[in-house]
This record gives C-alpha cells, structure tokens and sequence, in this order.
C-alpha cells in the first residue's frame, strides 16, 4: 500500500442547513471498480479476518507491529445517543481497504494465427512461445520437448511473423501440448491463483476453490473518519434519520421564515419576568 496515496483530507463545510456525515469525511472510500480505475491494480483480496473496510490512510505508519492510529467517527454512545467518538485502529489496517467482492482477472486472450496444415487453417490455442515451453519444462522436469508441427507428412506452415509453434512436453512418457496447457492455467483469468497437479504422471491446472468475497458478510463495516464538528454545527436526530446541522444557517432561516427561535423565547421569558415584578410590586 506505500505506493498508493490516501491522504486525509479537510473537508469545507458544506452551505447547507443539514447535510450528511459523509460530507465531513476525511478519506475517500472506493469500491473494487474505483479502486482499480484509481490505481490501475487490483484491490487485495476480502480478509474475511477483518471486516469490509472501504477507505485507507496511507500516513498510517505500519512499520511496527504495535502501531496505531486514533481517529473520530460518528457512532451511538451507551447511552443511546448519536455522537463523536474515537475509533483506535492498528495502523496496518488503517493503511489497507478491505473490500467486498471478488477479485478480477484479466481475461487470457490468444493472438490469432496464420498457420496451416495441409492447406488448412490451424488454431492459435495449440501455439506457444519456445520460452514458456522450456519454463514449463522445467517446472515439471519434463524430459524433452518437441514441436508437433515438425512432421515429414502434412507439417505444419507457419507465417514468416509468427514466433510460435506448436510445441508439447514429454513428462512421464505423456506428450502434452503446451499451449492447451497454458489455456487451462489461465482458464479463470492471467494470473488466477491455483497449482500445478503432476501427482497422476501428467500435468493439470487445479484452480483454488473460491475465496469468500464478504458480500454476505453480517458485521458492519470500519466506520468513516470525520473531522470535528465545528463551533456552528450539530449533530440532528430525526425520525428516520441523523444528520448535522449548521445552527447559523438554522438562525438565519428561521428568523426569515418567522419561526419563534430560542432567542426569541429566552426575550418573552425576560419580559415575563418583569411583568410578574410590577404586578407582585402593586399588590397593597
């Protein structure tokens, strides 16, 4: 995550009566979409450990275990009530997302090709490069290679601008093409986690089982830090709904409209009071 930049911001008040705690947000949240579309990489898979977390905070020093990093959020306290409190977390979680849903693979996608056999056309899935066969080779400690292509009857034609051929691993006297090989490890998407199985004399691609993807996962997610509220802001409780409030734009709108303010009635309680004394001083 070093690389990836999530600075705390300060956001403005808002020229709002009542807005939403998330306009007081330090931190912009991301899905895997944004995620990916921000940084150009894929967000860590869902930790199922942790729950979904939709921000992060690069600051957050993470070099030492024990760190951590305090921050205020919005949250209902014991006593029922809405208001500012400090969530405390370690600072590698800080500087890490958490999100949702699953993890995405480039699709594998094989170049068309020229080559004939015997006039007619062949598919480019049974093609692959020389190096990715000898890496295979190796990694299976296949005894030889050989391109199937090269055959004294109906031999295969390749194009002057095509680099591959069909070229297949000898591994426990199975002869395998090493491009079917390679459409199958890439079946799920370039990069799709998964092993190599060579335990039966031949070689086949198992995918992982799926990863949980936390898009049922009950537990509510690590709340928004927000900065402080502001000498002319309040938190609001509605009946269906919690919000801030700007007391100032409350005034002011409320003096146009002509509502009774508080203002107004502290006034009608001071003449209250000094009608009551004149009264009470004329009594015999």
């Amino acid at each position: 995550m070093s690389n990836l930049l999530s600075l705390p911001i300060v956001p403005p008040q808002p020229d709002k009566e009542v807005y939403g705690f998330a306009e007081l947000a330090l931190f912009q949240t991301y899905t895997r979409e944004t995620y990916l579309a921000s940084f150009g990489v894929q967000a860590p898979a869902w930790d199922p450990s942790r729950p979904s977390k939709f921000w992060f905070d690069s600051t957050a020093d993470s070099s030492a275990a024990g760190n951590v990093v305090a921050y205020k959020i919005f949250a209902v306290d014991s006593t029922g009530t809405w208001a500012l409190q400090q969530l405390v977390l370690r600072a590698a979680e800080a500087a890490a997302v958490n999100l949702p849903g699953s993890v995405t693979y480039a699709p594998y996608v094989i170049a068309p090709t020229g080559a004939t056999r015997g006039g007619s056309a062949q598919s480019a899935k049974y093609l692959s490069m020389e190096s990715d066969a000898r890496t295979l080779m190796a990694a299976f400690g296949a005894t030889g290679l050989v391109d199937e292509g090269a055959t004294i009857y109906y031999p295969m034609v390749y194009p002057p601008d095509e680099p591959r051929r069909s070229w297949a691993i000898l591994l426990n006297g199975h002869q395998q093409n090493v491009g079917e090989l390679l459409a199958g490890r890439n079946a799920r998407g370039v990069g799709s986690p998964g092993r190599w199985d060579t335990s039966q004399g031949f070689a086949v691609w198992v995918p992982d089982p799926p990863a949980p993807t936390g898009l049922d996962d009950p537990r509510p997610p690590r709340p928004l830090p927000v900065r402080d509220l502001l000498p002319n802001e309040i938190i609001q409780t509605g009946l269906m709904s919690v919000s801030v409030a700007r007391t100032d734009l409350q005034q002011a709108n409320a003096m146009q409209s002509g509502v009774f303010l508080p203002g107004d009635r502290a006034t009608l309680q001071g003449i209250y009071d000094i009608v009551s004394k004149l009264a009470l001083a004329k009594q015999p």
